[in-house]
């Protein structure tokens, strides 16, 4: 037969209760929307629990989320399932992945590291530069809201890249690693209907080289609203030639 301990494990001291985030978002809630001051946390969550729409609306002002259109109310439908939130609403992704570029553009925002070993870090500033270029590249392409967005890649800088470009115009994102073989991309891919492909000409792994060149071009054949290959060369080959080709 086991005790029950009532006593949680550790408590935080109060110099740290005082600083935590939560603490603060309490602080700030109390005095712009009527949240309790005191209590700590068990009187913020009933507070969440009680005044739902007001806690999420304070709650998308704290964490400054940009909407590009605002919502006409917090919770449209209180259904469950099926609950309706922020309906009208609408804001991107790739804008608040990318905020820190304001205010920490020389920071690392990637640090990629591969089998070398030699951690190659990408700034915020370069991160949204990139993201910025591929984006009109992709809107130069015809990529609208809602066009699926395929990839090929391994956990790269390209590959992050590709996303947020992807999500800066209202894409899809959809992914595979290269250690995929056609077949199983192809039974993804083809559901969707891409219409523009990201692919690697094969990977680093164990201290070997795969060549994954010959699954790219048949990714190329069986995926036919393909308007554009982006060909990432990780292995320093020359882009394939074909009536979709390109460079990241």
């Amino acid at each position: 037969m086991s005790t029950v301990n009532p006593e949680p494990l550790w408590r935080p001291d109060p110099q740290r209760t005082a600083e935590a985030q939560v603490t603060r978002f309490q602080t700030w809630a109390a005095e712009h929307h009527g949240a309790p001051s005191d209590g700590g946390y068990p009187a913020l969550h009933r507070w969440s629990v009680d005044e739902l729409e007001t806690f999420w609306k304070a709650v998308t002002e704290w964490f400054d989320v940009r909407f590009s259109t605002p919502f006409t109310r917090v919770l449209g439908d209180r259904a469950m399932p099926g609950a309706e939130w922020f309906p009208g609403a609408t804001l991107n992704y790739a804008e608040h992945a990318l905020r820190a570029a304001s205010s920490r553009p020389d920071e690392p925002a990637l640090l990629h590291v591969d089998e070398t070993h030699e951690p190659r870090p990408v700034t915020w500033s370069e991160l949204s530069r990139q993201v910025g270029s591929l984006a009109a590249e992709l809107r130069r392409l015809g990529v609208r809201p809602g066009d699926r967005v395929s990839a090929y890649l391994p956990n790269i800088p390209q590959a992050v890249v590709a996303l947020l470009a992807t999500a800066a115009v209202g894409g899809v994102w959809t992914s595979c690693a290269p250690d995929f073989g056609a077949r199983s991309v192809l039974d993804r891919f083809q559901q969707v209907e891409p219409v523009v492909l990201f692919t690697v000409d094969g990977y680093r792994y164990g201290g070997k080289e795969h060549d994954r060149r010959d699954v790219a071009a048949e990714l190329r054949r069986e995926l036919p609203t393909l308007r554009a290959v982006v060909h990432i060369p990780l292995l320093g080959t020359e882009t394939p030639r074909g009536p979709w080709s390109g460079r990241p």
